[in-house]
């Protein structure tokens, strides 16, 4: 199939949001082409491209015309549609509603019966007249929380349409949608070619308007911006520092990107330099430089013109680049007169949470708790005590007021100007680690108590005050919050009892406001984190619950289990042993056995008279010896790996031996004996759990 049936569909607008504009123009051509396919419209490849002023498609192998197809109706099933073979009024009702006689009528065959069935040829329509409803559905559709009407159109986008390209192969298709009338025709650069272009072929698109100065291709403008600003930073020798999100920012903004460096006097550099990458990246959209972790006095701009002399751009942004940075000097200079503990007294006026309390009083709670973890983790509890009085001082900050983001950093500098420990600056810094999946974690013991702290403080507060996450909604980041504790206590392998800690972070609250019946509930939601995280990690969700069935309260405990028993599923013995385990789990539980195996009595190798079930009483007792130092010592993939010596014994028991025998005593003894199997295991997990 050649471009002549390469359609081209532009929106032409005002400039759009320029944050996440690849993620529009993919809905765009989701909603574009889920029409195409619900009127039986064939496609093939399909590009999608955005720039700060339209939107466009371009969609290969799309014919002129729309094939006819049969369109069908389901009409009663043939049991009500005929009695004694004579139709009934529900047949023939049908029949006139599809305008036909009821002879004409179809049978339909499923699984579920038979039913009346008319079928309609449908010829299909030319392109040009079925494009303007596509189009017009397409762009209502468009999942953009904020939208808005210009003129007198009820029309609602998210910026003014001010034009349409329509371009099938070389044919313009010229069609009213949207209050405007589709032409062949788009606009380049606004500064450089502001008039309108004419699109001679769909397949000539990009080429045409880069010829007008306009790159149309997101992922191409992504690729200049960074390559380029990584060679003007190393002729500098330093990296560009591209976040991200800014990087989507810029890409939205211009349509033909032309970066260029810019510096900035060098006594900025004595003002914190996160302060002045925050100011460089909010305000003015630029990439700061660095060198071994050290702010260069430069900066990276991407300007949407190309200009023979660059210098006037070059000025003009150093000259704003000034004035924000003297605003960032201001509010350092100005924030530094005062300490962090002179701040407290208005961190008791703003509220943390209407039943919660001031944030003020959530530094005293998560103080007192970050104190108990010390004492648990062998840390500094003055240290502890300390940091989690003072890690909220700064949101009172003007730097703080005015970039949110350095919460915690500038805390962590103020710090060290009030002279506190080196370790509390840090670890007011480190309460925020993680702050995602895949962050650090705090490098102190001190901000290990206090980024524990903080999280059980919001969680067990968030959940007593009824706000607990539903779907995707979690206001407070709760499961952000549960997989950071997860995360910290196990990667630094802490032996802490979670609901232990859990039930401290609960003491700090009035029992009023968050009772004790909140803590299974919170537990709950830490041990879901925790299957999910692992889950992730390609473990099966039974190895999981085989680990949980156990119920461990130490995470870290809780992580080495599941991953000994991840180890021993892979092992040839393991089928047969969860196989066997589970078989005795059921003998157990029907001889109402109590499987919580805490204080078993012996069992009567008097009563052993088979040689089988000896053969199992020896090997239990010789596993119990090997294995008491290997779980003691929390070494359970080795401790699993000795039990897997139990197959043979195991399987022998149950070939030979008849539990359920008349006598008795003989029977209970053979339960109990089993009984001890089970609880071998069950020090580590449930290992029937894996049985398949």
């Amino acid at each position: 199939m050649n471009g002549e049936n390469t359609l081209l569909i532009e929106i032409g607008t005002e400039d759009l949001p320029p944050t996440h504009l690849d993620r529009l123009v993919a809905a765009f051509q989701n909603e574009v082409l889920k029409r195409f396919k619900n009127l039986n419209l064939p496609y093939g490849k399909t590009d999608c491209f955005a720039s700060p002023r339209r939107l466009a498609l371009k969609i290969q192998q799309v014919p002129s015309k729309q094939p006819d197809y049969i369109a069908q109706k389901r009409g009663p099933s043939l049991k009500a549609a005929y009695k004694d073979g004579v139709p009934t009024p529900a047949a023939i009702g049908f029949a006139q509603s599809c305008n036909t006689p009821i002879q004409a009528l179809k049978t339909l065959e499923t699984e579920q019966g038979a039913w009346l069935l008319f079928e309609e040829n449908i010829p299909g329509q030319p392109l040009e007249q079925i494009l303007p409803a596509i189009i017009a559905e397409s762009i209502e559709s468009l999942p953009y929380p904020k939208k808005m009407r210009w003129g007198d159109s009820s029309l609602q986008f998210i910026r003014p349409i001010h034009w349409i390209t329509l371009v099938h192969g070389n044919i313009a298709i010229e069609a009213d949608i949207l209050n405007l009338k589709s032409s062949q025709y788009s606009y380049g650069h606004r500064t450089h070619f502001p008039n309108k272009i004419k699109i001679n072929h769909a397949d000539n698109y990009l080429n045409v308007l880069r010829d007008v100065k306009v790159i149309v291709d997101y992922q191409e403008r992504k690729n200049i911006i960074i390559e380029a600003s990584t060679q003007i930073a190393k002729k500098l020798q330093g990296a560009a520092v591209i976040d991200d999100t800014l990087l989507d920012q810029v890409i939205g903004l211009v349509e033909w990107p032309v970066p260029m460096v810019a510096e900035f006097d060098a006594d900025f550099l004595k003002i914190p330099k996160e302060a002045l990458i925050s100011s460089m990246q909010n305000h003015q959209k630029c990439f700061p430089i660095v060198s071994n972790n050290r702010l260069l006095p430069y900066f990276i701009l991407v300007s949407n013109v190309e200009a023979a002399d660059t210098k006037n751009i070059v000025m003009g942004n150093q000259r704003v680049m000034h004035a924000r940075l003297e605003d960032a000097k201001f509010f350092y200079e100005q924030d530094s007169k005062s300490t962090l503990e002179s701040r407290l007294v208005r961190l008791d006026k703003m509220i943390y949470q209407k039943d919660l309390g001031t944030l003020y009083q959530k530094t005293l709670r998560v103080a007192e708790l970050a104190m108990f973890i010390a004492t648990k983790i062998q840390a500094n509890s003055n240290f502890a005590q300390r940091a989690a009085q003072l890690y909220k001082a700064d949101l009172v900050t003007n730097m703080v007021f005015e970039f949110p983001e350095l919460q915690g950093i500038m805390g962590s500098y103020y710090a060290r100007n009030d002279h506190e420990a080196d370790e509390v600056a840090i670890a007011i810094k480190e309460v925020y680690l993680p702050a995602h999946a895949k962050d650090i974690l705090p490098a102190t013991q001190t901000g290990v108590c206090l980024a524990l702290a903080e999280r059980l403080d919001t969680l067990i507060g968030i959940f007593g005050a009824g706000l607990i996450p539903s779907g995707e909604k979690d206001p407070y980041a709760l499961r952000r919050a549960a997989m950071g504790i997860l995360r910290i206590i196990i990667e630094k392998k802490l032996t802490l009892n979670l609901q232990e800690l859990l039930l401290q972070a609960q003491q700090g609250f009035n029992e009023g406001i968050v009772s004790k019946d909140i803590l299974p509930i919170v537990y709950k939601f830490c041990l879901e984190r925790f299957k999910s995280w692992y889950q992730e990690q390609s473990v099966a969700p039974q190895v999981i619950d085989a680990v949980l069935s156990t119920q461990p309260d130490c995470p870290y405990d809780m992580s080495q289990r599941t991953l000994a028993v991840n180890h021993f599923k892979t092992l040839p013995e393991a089928q047969a042993l969860a196989a066997a385990n589970k078989r005795v789990k059921n003998i157990l539980q029907k001889n109402e056995q109590n499987l919580s195996l805490d204080n078993l009595a012996n069992v009567r190798d008097d009563l052993l008279a088979e040689t089988a079930e000896k053969e199992l009483f020896l090997a239990i007792n010789a596993l119990k010896q090997q294995t008491a130092p290997l779980l003691q010592a929390g070494q359970y993939q080795e401790a699993l790996t000795q039990l897997a010596a139990l197959k043979q014994p195991v399987d022998r028991f149950f070939d030979e031996v008849l539990v359920m025998v008349d006598n008795e005593a003989l029977k209970q003894n053979r339960v109990l004996l089993l009984t001890q199997l089970y609880a071998l295991f069950m020090q580590i997990a449930d290992i029937s759990k894996l049985a398949i």
